[in-house]
């Protein structure tokens, strides 16, 4: 019984130390000693019910066990700083690190945009190849009913941007994991990925190029997508990254390259869904609510924004750009 007693008087000597400085300034080993502690009462204070001890003995215990078990199973609150600094500039130089695989990424979405609004161009049928046939024809129809301004699916009302905004980034952080996940498969389905937005994208310039549209289709294409569509490329290359530790691991074994290379590419995903919330927000409060004259000076200044920290941002300084863990004990 004393031994018991040497054990609750020691619990409740380092909960009274652990409440006064904190459990950070106890040793590890005082940490480990605690927890152990604390399942020594519990079992203590389960044997003294059984028993039918004194109900003063068995209301200590449960008091001893309950601030024991807040301690060890303590909420770890949130913190901030660590997402701002990798908001700030850790993000900043995982894209400079990465920028082939992002380079790469990019380079496939435009180039099958641009050679599909070609194709489509020049031969207006292979639209209905190229994209959904119901889609195209649905296009075809608004383009020749259409009059004034290009406005797309831009036509709904400011009360509604909250809920379509909370969709848009819903939607676009669903494409950026797939294009992640995809392209950690070995690249070739992130390439297909790409290539099918690039092709669907570029089979609606041809088809507002030819309907004299193209002009009102990019004020509102890129017054968000600037953002959004580096940011579905930015995901999808740090998921190339993955996949080529893969493919092409070098002297590292696989499981060795895949890790080393996994830092950066989650780096890459978690900066790509700050973006596409910013873009999200822009999509729906801005797209459809302002003239064309606002949403090329937005599609401007984001563009211009995004290439100055990505250049600039966290130049010099300790390098503190892995994704962040936002929590703390």
């Amino acid at each position: 019984m004393n031994q018991r007693r040497d054990r609750w008087t020691e619990l409740s000597a380092l909960l009274d130390t652990v409440g006064r400085r904190g459990a950070g300034t106890l040793p590890a080993e005082r940490i480990k000693r605690l927890c152990r502690l604390y399942r020594q009462v519990t079992i203590d204070l389960s044997q003294a019910r059984a028993a039918g001890d004194d109900p003063a003995l068995i209301q200590y215990l449960n008091t001893l066990a309950a601030r024991a078990h807040g301690q060890v199973y303590a909420a770890r609150r949130l913190a901030l700083r660590p997402l701002i600094t990798f908001a700030t500039s850790g993000f900043a130089r995982v894209l400079r690190r990465n920028w082939h695989a992002v380079g790469a990424a990019a380079a496939v979405f435009l180039l099958t945009t641009i050679a599909s609004w070609l194709a489509v161009v020049r031969n207006p049928e292979l639209a209905y190849s190229l994209f959904d046939e119901r889609m195209v024809e649905y296009e075809n129809m608004r383009l020749e009913k259409h009059e004034g301004e290009y406005r797309g699916n831009f036509t709904f009302e400011l009360s509604e941007s909250p809920l379509v905004a909370a969709q848009i980034i819903g939607n676009n952080v669903k494409v950026a994991i797939m294009g992640f996940g995809l392209g950690a498969l070995g690249c070739v389905l992130g390439v297909f990925l790409l290539v099918y937005n690039g092709r669907m994208l570029g089979t609606l310039s041809g088809m507002v190029w030819n309907g004299g549209y193209f002009v009102g289709f990019y004020s509102l294409i890129l017054t968000h997508g600037v953002l959004e569509l580096s940011a579905i490329c930015i995901a999808t290359g740090g998921g190339l990254r993955l996949g080529w530790a893969l493919l092409a691991p070098g002297r590292l074994p696989r499981s060795d390259a895949f890790r080393t290379a996994s830092g950066d590419a989650f780096g890459l995903l978690a900066g790509s869904v700050l973006l596409l919330v910013i873009a999200g927000i822009i999509e729906a409060f801005v797209t459809p609510h302002f003239v064309a004259a606002v949403r090329w000076s937005v599609a401007a200044g984001t563009g211009t924004l995004l290439i100055l920290y990505v250049a600039l941002a966290g130049r010099g300084g300790i390098d503190q750009s892995n994704p962040p863990n936002i929590t703390s004990k």
